[in-house]
C-alpha cells in the first residue's frame, strides 16, 4: 500500500558544512520515524529572505498539491516573530513569519494562515529543530492546518518583492542570482497587465533583447521570462555579470510597450 503521508521539503539557509541541515531531518524522523522528506535548497544566502520566499514559490510549482514546505531563514530566530503554517492553492508551508510566505500566499486562489505555538522547550537559537520540522513532520502525516495554531489573516509580506508600475516602466530589484549566473528579478510574467517587455536597465548596463531561450540570446544579455514566471537578465553559456548584468540586491527597470 502506498505510503499515505505527504513529503516534507526543507529549504534554508543552512548550507552542507554544518549539522544543522541534518538536524532538520533528525527532528523529522523524531516526530515521525516514517516521515517522508526532499531537500529544495540549503542554499538560500544566509538571512535572505527574498531569496528564501522565491525558492519557496519555484518549489511550490514543481512538488504536488498537499506538499509540506518547511522553510527556515530566520534571522529573527529567539524573537516574538510569529511562526505559521500557510496552505495556498493545495500546497502548505511551514515558516517563520517574515515573509517566505510573501509570494505563494499573494498568487493564491484559496490560502489560510495559523499562527503556530512555540513550545516552551524549543532552543531560541533553533526553532528550524524544535518547532518547524516537527510540525512540518504533525501536517505531512495528516493534520489539519487548524490542529496546528489559531487562524490569522495577516502573514507578514515582504514589499520588496512587488515590482513598482510607473507608467511604461516597472521598478524590480534582483531577488536571486542562480547557480548559472542568472539574475532573476522580482517583476513577474503576471505583473505586465497587458503590456509586453522591451527593454531592461540597471546602473551600469542594460539590454534591448527580450529573449524566449537562452539560446536565444546571442552574444549579449537578453530579459528571459524564467520557469518560475519571474523576468530575469540572462546571458547564454556564462554568468549574467560575466557581461555586465545586475548582481543580487540591484534594482533593475524593465521598460515596456504595447502588448
Amino acid at each position: 500500500m502506498a505510503d499515505p503521508r505527504a513529503a516534507v521539503v526543507l529549504v534554508t539557509d543552512y548550507g552542507a558544512d554544518d549539522s544543522y541541515a541534518g538536524s532538520l531531518v533528525g527532528a523529522l524522523w523524531s516526530a515521525d520515524a516514517d516521515a517522508r522528506w526532499a531537500v529544495g535548497t540549503h542554499g538560500v544566502p544566509p538571512g535572505d529572505l527574498l531569496a528564501g520566499a522565491y525558492h519557496v514559490k519555484a518549489l511550490a510549482r514543481s512538488f504536488p498539491a498537499g506538499t509540506v514546505i518547511c522553510a527556515v531563514v530566520d534571522p529573527g530566530v529567539g524573537t516574538d516573530r510569529r511562526a505559521i503554517a500557510v496552505e495556498a492553492d493545495g500546497m502548505r508551508l511551514v515558516a517563520p513569519d517574515n515573509g517566505l510566505c510573501t509570494w505563494i500566499w499573494e498568487e493564491a486562489g484559496e490560502r489560510r494562515c495559523v499562527a503556530v505555538p512555540v513550545p516552551r522547550e524549543a532552543s531560541p537559537t533553533f526553532a528550524g529543530r524544535d518547532l518547524f520540522a516537527p510540525i512540518a513532520a504533525r501536517l505531512a502525516a495528516g493534520a489539519a492546518l487548524e490542529d496546528c495554531g489559531p487562524r490569522i489573516d495577516d502573514p507578514v509580506l515582504l514589499a520588496a518583492a512587488f515590482p513598482r508600475r510607473v507608467r511604461t516602466a516597472l521598478y524590480a530589484r534582483v531577488c536571486v542570482v542562480d547557480r548559472f549566473g542568472n539574475a532573476i528579478t522580482t517583476a513577474r510574467v503576471g505583473d505586465l497587465a497587458g503590456a509586453r517587455p522591451i527593454a531592461a536597465s540597471w546602473n551600469g548596463g542594460g539590454t534591448r533583447r527580450v529573449a524566449r531561450t537562452y539560446e536565444d540570446i546571442g552574444g549579449g544579455l537578453a530579459l528571459v521570462a524564467g520557469s518560475a514566471g519571474h523576468f530575469e537578465i540572462a546571458a547564454r553559456g556564462v554568468a549574467a555579470a560575466a557581461r555586465g548584468g545586475p548582481g543580487a540586491g540591484e534594482s533593475v527597470r524593465i521598460t515596456l510597450g504595447p502588448g
